[in-house]
């Protein structure tokens, strides 16, 4: 037994996971010291990082059996895992990363590095390693890992990159390449009806933004204003994109691009009941989710309207279909209003940027006077499959399935593991968030003792 009290730091030497994890299992939290808590958390904190370092031995062997197996194991994670592609990656390469660096790998199952620092590694050397030769390669990471034990993520990202460009000058400016080839605008969503839009720029371009955002928030700051300079500048921000969805137009008076047939603008899924105030059933925005019912009747006030039936059992819209292989501006929206987004399981990509699928592949054989072939382009056989996704289902690495009655799509991989994919309601009343009924009340046992 180990006395979390008297450890003067960590993470504990020479001790296998088994041997830690029944060494802490056996203290009695309740009767040690504050010095043995706070030890113990950070022995607990070795045990987390030595799991998943196993966890990544596991992931190594599935890859190794997966022919291209970055395109198609990040789903196979996602699924089993329950989480967004995003992690599965990020899951998948760090297990990668790890196997082409030893010293790194054995760091992180001893626990003697966190998982976290180990991505700080694995980034930064990603980014830059491949401007070395593989000897510096590996006094970098030695002497990473090295620090690591002494040194913040932060600390050890700003380290590595001074080390990077001393090593090789030229690597910061492939490095500033590399990342100008990544920049991008993203909306992160946020509670309370709020998001983020986040621009990742060339440092001279976002500053231009900023400076120009400042320009028109200082602007429009006359008596009686009551906003701060950051609520003027969110709001001058929202003005220049709200004006282009107006008009149609880019500022140079280029008509916007149509998608899929239609016009780009807002979607937003309310009940009629809802937006007359007869109640306040919470409404759904495209790209976002559900929101407040009063947000949605100020989008009201200047919008035009379309209806869009519901099934009362799913709550997911209702359409026909048609004969034709390519589904019309009509069946295409109310798939995509069914399906909200991609119908992989996990996939947040909104509907209306993904594909429209064919669940059981079009027979173009089929005859277009067979009465059977209007069930081939209908809403029944059609869903919303981003990119990725869709070329994975077309290639044979999944098949999917589609219970019409409970709206639920399931998905096989190619070891014949199934997953979920449960419909999204458009429509949600408070009833809906009962998922059962509340249990019966205790019988009457009569006094005690019983």
């Amino acid at each position: 037994m180990v006395d979390l009290a008297a450890v003067q730091e960590f993470p504990l030497p020479d001790v296998d996971l088994a041997q830690l994890v029944a060494m802490l299992g056996s203290v009695p939290v309740a009767e040690v010291s504050g010095a043995a808590l706070v030890n113990g958390v950070a022995a607990w904190q070795q045990v987390v990082t030595m799991v998943q370092a196993t966890q990544a031995v596991w992931v190594r062997e599935l890859a190794a059996r997966t022919p291209d197996a970055l395109r198609h194991v990040p789903d196979e994670l996602a699924c089993a895992l329950v989480s967004t592609k995003r992690h599965a990656e990020t899951t998948f390469l760090r297990a990668w990363g790890t196997a082409q660096h030893p010293a790194l790998a054995d760091a992180w199952a001893t626990g003697a590095i966190e998982t976290r620092k180990v991505e700080v590694i694995l980034d930064e050397i990603h980014r830059s390693g491949t401007a070395l030769p593989g000897s510096e390669v590996d006094d970098v990471v030695a002497d990473a890992v090295h620090r690591a034990t002494e040194m913040t993520s932060p600390q050890l990202t700003r380290h590595l990159r001074a080390t990077l460009i001393a090593a090789e000058p030229t690597v910061a400016e492939q490095r500033r390449m590399v990342e100008r080839a990544r920049r991008g605008v993203f909306l992160e969503l946020a509670p309370d009806a709020m998001a983020r839009l986040i621009a990742y720029l060339p440092a001279a371009d976002a500053t231009a933004a900023f400076t120009a955002i400042d320009a028109l928030a200082g602007h429009a700051a006359i008596d009686g204003d009551t906003r701060n300079i950051a609520q003027r500048r969110a709001d001058a921000c929202t003005d220049v994109f709200t004006t282009i969805l107006d008009r149609q137009t880019t500022p140079d008076g280029t008509p916007l691009p149509t998608r899929h047939g239609q016009r780009v603008a807002l979607q937003v899924t309310v009940a009629a009941s809802t937006l007359a105030g007869l109640d306040d059933h919470p409404a759904t925005l495209g790209s976002y989710g559900p929101i407040p019912a009063q947000v949605a009747r100020e989008l009201a006030q200047d919008a035009t309207w379309r209806r869009i039936l519901t099934d009362p059992t799913t709550g997911q819209a209702c359409a026909v279909g048609t004969q034709s292989y390519r589904p019309g501006v009509d069946l295409t929206r109310t798939v995509q209003a069914r399906d909200v987004t991609c119908t992989f399981p996990g996939c947040r990509q909104p509907a209306t940027r993904c594909e429209i699928d064919h669940r059981i592949p079009y027979d173009h054989t089929r005859s277009t006077a067979d009465p059977a072939g209007d069930n081939q382009t209908c809403e029944a056989n059609l869903h919303s499959l981003c990119t990725h996704h869709h070329q994975a289902k077309t290639q044979g690495w999944w098949q999917v399935t589609h219970n019409r009655h409970t709206g639920i799509s399931t998905w096989t991989d190619r070891h014949g593991l199934t997953y979920a994919r449960h419909p999204i309601p458009i429509h949600t009343t408070p009833k809906a968030l009962i998922h059962r009924p509340p249990p019966p009340p205790p019988s009457d046992r009569g006094d005690p003792p019983f």
